[in-house]
């Protein structure tokens, strides 16, 4: 096999895949808004930078400071991912058995999370000093404030920010850092613009049991995503436990069942 020749500029086919990948980090942060763990937390927060109406401008300024610093934890995250792990480690995942058999079983450890089997928590004595900091108020304040909302969030985020650096480090160095810039961006968004608009808040969805839906969807969505990688592992190593048709067998059930849990059967 000849080497191939990389020159110093990024081709089309890459810019087009880059974009692609943060529209899906940006649609995933979307996504991790309406779960359990972060909606109820919009109005509360929104409702904390806007307690002094006299003090509009501080209000619409420590929002926008509280989106930013989201963006800068995640995208900061992305570029520890890339930075330990760099492009022979995506090679390695892309071809060897042990990470992709890896990946599967992570992936069913999230999509337990979601059924409610367990919750993803950190250490509390970790999030309860960050919170504590926030206290101080400032602009340190605020972004202590946005790395406590990351961190209590991490029970309904941690899956859905697991799968996209589970993916993007497949792909290289620079695609941690575009996917979690995309999901920090998605993230942050409702925050800054309801800190600027308080008034939008009167229109938001009421929290209930719709919220538990779409964590319970996602769970359906990482066990399908779990086979994908099994598959990887089977097909390069010819194990034949996971055929095509096995897959799409397996495929079809889990999105019948998720079929039925959405029409109220299961």
């Amino acid at each position: 096999c000849e080497p191939k020749q990389f020159d110093g500029g990024s081709t089309k086919k890459e810019k087009e895949s880059y974009w692609g990948l943060f529209l899906l980090a940006l649609a995933a942060g979307f996504v991790a808004l309406l779960t359990p763990c972060v909606f109820p937390m919009i109005p509360m927060t929104v409702s904390f930078f806007m307690k002094d109406k006299k003090a509009k401008g501080k209000g619409i300024r420590d929002g926008l400071i509280f989106g930013l610093s989201i963006i800068l934890i995640y995208t900061i995250i992305g570029t520890l991912v890339a930075k330990l792990f760099g492009e022979s480690f995506a090679n390695w995942i892309a071809t060897h058995w042990v990470p992709n058999v890896s990946f599967f079983l992570i992936f069913l450890f999230f999509a337990a999370s979601f059924f409610g089997a367990f919750e993803l928590t950190l250490p509390a004595s970790f999030v309860n000093k960050m919170d504590s900091k926030a206290d101080k108020g400032g602009l340190i304040g605020t972004f202590f404030m946005a790395f406590t909302i990351v961190l209590v969030s991490f029970s309904c985020t941690g899956p859905i920010v697991g799968t996209i650096l589970v993916q993007t480090v497949q792909g290289g160095v620079i695609e941690p850092i575009i996917g979690m810039f995309g999901f920090g961006l998605a993230f942050a968004i409702p925050f800054a613009l309801f800190a600027i608009f308080p008034q939008w808040l009167n229109n938001l969805p009421k929290s209930g049991g719709w919220l538990n839906t779409v964590k319970v969807v996602l769970g359906f969505l990482e066990l399908a995503l779990a086979l994908k990688f099994l598959s990887i592992a089977d097909l390069t190593y010819h194990w034949r436990i996971l055929d095509r048709e096995v897959f799409l067998a397996l495929w079809i059930v889990i999105f019948f069942l998720l079929a039925l849990y959405l029409l109220g059967k299961l």
